[in-house]
Formats: C-alpha cells, structure tokens, sequence
C-alpha cells in the first residue's frame, strides 16, 4: 500500500470519529477522491468539505475540491441504494438529503419503512421498560407491607404504633392498587405495539430490497 493511500485511510478514520484536526501531510498527501468517496458513501453531505477546506488553511494548503467531487459522487451512488436507506432508517441514522435525480425516490422509500421500524421498536422497548418498573414498584410495596406485618406482630409494639403501621399498610395498599391498575394497562399497551410491530414486520419483509 503506497503512502498516499496510508495517508487517505487514516484521513478517513479521523473524520469518522469526529475529529476534525488534520496533520499538514495528510492536507498534503491525502487522496482527495478516496476521501470524498468515503463521504459519500457514508451519506455526508457537501458541507463535509468545508471541514477540510477550513483545517487544511492553517496549514496554508487548499484541498482537491474537483478530485473530492467526483469520489463523492461515486461514494452517493452507493449510498443512495434502497437497502442503504432502509439500514439509515432502522438504526435511527439521519437522512440529510444528499441523494437526487432518480435514486432518491427509492431511497427515501426504503429509508421511511426503515424509520418506521425502528420507532415501533422503540416504542416496544418503552412500554416495555414501563411494565419492568411497574412490576418492580409493586414487589416493593409487596416487601414493605411483609416487613409492617412481622412489626405489627412483635410484642415490643406499642397501640399507637399498631395503629399508625396499620395507616400505613392502608395507604400502601392503595398505590398498589393504582400500580395493578398501571399494570393491566401497560400490558394491553404492550400487546397493541407488539401486533403493530409484527404486522409491520412482514411489511418490511414482502419490500425485498
């Protein structure tokens, strides 16, 4: 692998993670079309460029905007593919608008459906999260009254602390019964989102990218 490559690639791994700082060499070096490219393969959009443009100025050297435009224009074509945009949209990723002419239809298709799975995904892990706490809540009254009841019993316990143990299981009787109500509910939400997400499944399923 020449230099020139090494330097690209490892161009590229620094812009992934987010860091915008480029050596002098790698303003000099890099191979602006396999840069652009990776760009547009990844879907970034033009403004990715003014990031090199603006860090290779310090270093008094001005990036291969043509050579850059071409590769990303080769990188959007592989982009800008249906299952592309299916996978942006199930993982949650952001469309930018990067994609035209007659590829962007069946992207933004393919992207919606993705989209769309992912948020009844993540509304099922939502409800579902709920339900846990829910469940959760009412082991903690189920703990708490077990351990008022084997205080209430003890000798050493006086009238007044009976009585005021005994409010205590009252009121917590009473949060429990609006957590069970919680619960039935919950659990209907649960099995609601869980049929939406099923019959959208085999929506996605009969797409075939």
């Amino acid at each position: 692998m020449n230099s020139k490559r090494i330097v690209a690639l490892s161009l590229i791994v620094i812009m992934l993670s987010g860091c915008a700082v480029m050596s002098e060499e790698e303003c000099v070096y890099s191979d602006w079309t396999a840069v652009g490219y990776e760009d547009g393969a990844d879907g970034r959009s033009s403004d990715r460029f003014g990031d090199y443009r603006r860090t290779c100025a310090d270093q008094n050297i001005t990036p291969d905007f043509q050579a850059w435009q071409a590769g990303r224009e080769q990188g959007l074509i592989e982009f800008c593919q249906p299952l592309r945009g299916f996978q942006v949209g199930e993982s949650g990723g952001y469309y930018d608008g990067v994609c035209n002419g007659n590829l962007e239809p069946g992207f933004l298709d393919a992207f919606r459906l993705g989209a769309e799975l992912y948020s009844l995904r993540s509304d099922l892990n939502v409800v579902a999260s709920r339900v846990v706490a829910n469940t959760e809540a009412i082991q903690r009254i189920d703990s708490d009254v077990a351990g008022i009841e084997s205080i209430i019993i003890l000798d050493e316990t006086t009238p007044a602390q009976r009585a005021q143990l005994l409010a205590d299981m009252r009121e917590l009787s009473e949060v429990k019964g609006e957590l069970v109500l919680e619960a039935e509910l919950l659990i209907e939400e649960r099995t609601l989102v869980e049929l939406a997400l099923y019959e959208f499944e085999f929506t996605v399923i009969e797409a075939r990218f």
